[in-house]
């Protein structure tokens, strides 16, 4: 019987090339694309039986060559699998609409998940097997000798093992290459006064980001691949809207880059990438610019505490440790200014990143948050993927330093337990809000929960 043959299409030479090498390894046929327009000649002259397509292509772009592919007779049941970076839902959703088979969020995917992945999707064209021949196939698997079974199965881990090592020590070799070429073009992309020269440096750190972050998901950096990916989203946001770099935003990805450069040069093994899920808190009597902050985080899959009341902010600080706060400016007193001083004196947030959202981006604006001990600000409107990247720059930078003194609740955080929740308060005074992203995972697309708001603070302890 032929072998199946698969037809990857990524201008990702060096991740395209390694996805070849493991479908050849498990039996496949395999080919590259680098683009659309050699991707349609190649289904044209030899269709293949599935397509593995990165979304974000340059010229045809993904979406669109799955629409081609749709409007053929002889390619529209093709099976097409797709990556995509989670940080862009519109994308996936266009995808979605366009007729894919599956949807990947690059950044969460190892090798081994996409080749499963494409196993049941091979599996699901097949007929099912008659009564008959379901017995036939299981009394034939009886008789099959059980060393040769097991011998075969070491074998093949034992090759697994070896390949997730070489890719390991790729990116070990690669990556800070890649991050000292992200530096050099953002400080030139900072220095260039010239709107074209500029917008030319974005692009050079969106394919760089975009290369980062798909490298780092493939062996299982995911706050490598997730920081990545969320700077690689809104550098294109930024490339398509010149318009919409600010100081605020030249800011953001200059933090991003340089904690980027700490997680490439302190990564080890991957199995020791996966931190326990943060605790955000969010502090603003404006529950617009509230819902903004949390839809945000939703970009990265965070979820978060709302508070609209200060007073109420002090008490719940006092007595639980938060990972991140995104705090108001102006608010009735005690405003954020106040808050933030009086927070730096509790034993459980005495070291707890504090970003100011306000609309004051002046140098007094800046002077006061920073004197008062906080960490960044972010100047209102804001884009949604500026806060996302700068909500994962401070987590991940956090998570590099020493933790915070213990505090009450703080043990609890640490075994991921919930801490005892504060005193209670009567309801509709808060806004508790879970953030999840939206986008597909990598093993079966779906959608994870989504949230709740206008609860009492009682009923949402198991958020702290």
């Amino acid at each position: 019987m032929n072998a199946k043959r698969i037809l990857i299409v990524d201008d990702d030479q060096v991740i395209a090339n390694i996805y070849q090498n493991k479908f050849r390894m498990a039996g496949y046929g395999a080919e590259v694309a680098g683009d659309g327009e050699s991707a349609l000649e190649m289904l044209l002259k030899a269709p293949p039986d599935l397509v593995l397509l990165d979304l974000s292509l340059p010229g045809m772009n993904g979406v669109e060559l799955l629409k081609r592919i749709r409007s053929r007779p002889e390619t529209q049941g093709l099976p097409v699998v797709v990556f995509s970076n989670c940080f862009l839902p519109n994308l996936m959703q266009a995808a979605w609409k366009a007729g894919t088979t599956r949807c990947l969020a690059k950044a969460n995917c190892t090798p081994r998940d996409v080749l499963d992945i494409v196993g049941k999707v091979f599996n699901a064209d097949k007929p099912a097997k008659t009564a008959g021949a379901a017995h036939g196939a299981a009394q034939a698997a009886v008789q099959l000798p059980a060393t040769n079974a097991v011998v075969v199965g070491a074998a093949l881990m034992q090759a697994d093992m070896e390949f997730q090592i070489r890719m390991v020590e790729d990116f070990l070799s690669r990556g800070p290459t890649t991050v000292a070429a992200l530096r050099h073009h953002h400080q030139a992309f900072v220095k260039h006064e010239q709107a074209n020269l500029r917008v030319a440096e974005l692009y050079e750190l969106y394919r760089l980001a975009r290369s980062l972050s798909g490298a780092a998901g493939l062996i299982g950096f995911r706050r490598i691949a997730q920081l990545a990916g969320a700077l690689e989203a809104l550098l294109q946001e930024l490339h398509t809207k010149p318009a919409d770099i600010t100081a605020s935003t030249v800011r953001t990805t200059s933090q991003a880059v340089d904690t980027l450069a700490f997680l490439v040069a302190q990564a080890g093994h991957p199995q020791a990438e996966g931190p326990p899920p943060p605790m955000i808190l969010v502090v603003d009597d404006d529950s617009v610019s509230r819902e903004m902050v949390f839809s945000a985080l939703k970009r990265a899959d965070l979820r978060a505490l709302g508070l609209d009341n200060s007073a109420l902010a002090l008490q719940v600080l006092e007595q639980n440790r938060f990972d991140l706060i995104f705090l108001d400016v102006e608010m009735p007193k005690p405003g954020g200014i106040e808050v933030c001083e009086r927070l730096r004196k509790m034993a459980s947030n005495l070291a707890t990143p504090v970003v100011f959202v306000t609309a004051h981006a002046d140098f007094e604006s800046r002077a006061r948050s920073t004197l008062s001990g906080g960490n960044d600000f972010i100047a209102k409107p804001f884009l949604l993927l500026e806060l996302a990247v700068k909500a994962l720059n401070w987590l991940f930078k956090a998570g590099l330093n020493s933790p915070p003194p213990a505090g009450p609740g703080a043990a609890a955080l640490e075994s991921h337990e919930a801490p005892p929740p504060p005193p209670p308060v009567t309801p509709n005074v808060i806004t508790a809000q879970t953030m999840s992203d939206s986008s597909t995972d990598c093993s079966e697309g779906r959608k994870r929960s989504e949230v709740h708001s206008g609860t009492a603070l009682a009923d949402s302890a198991e958020f702290l």
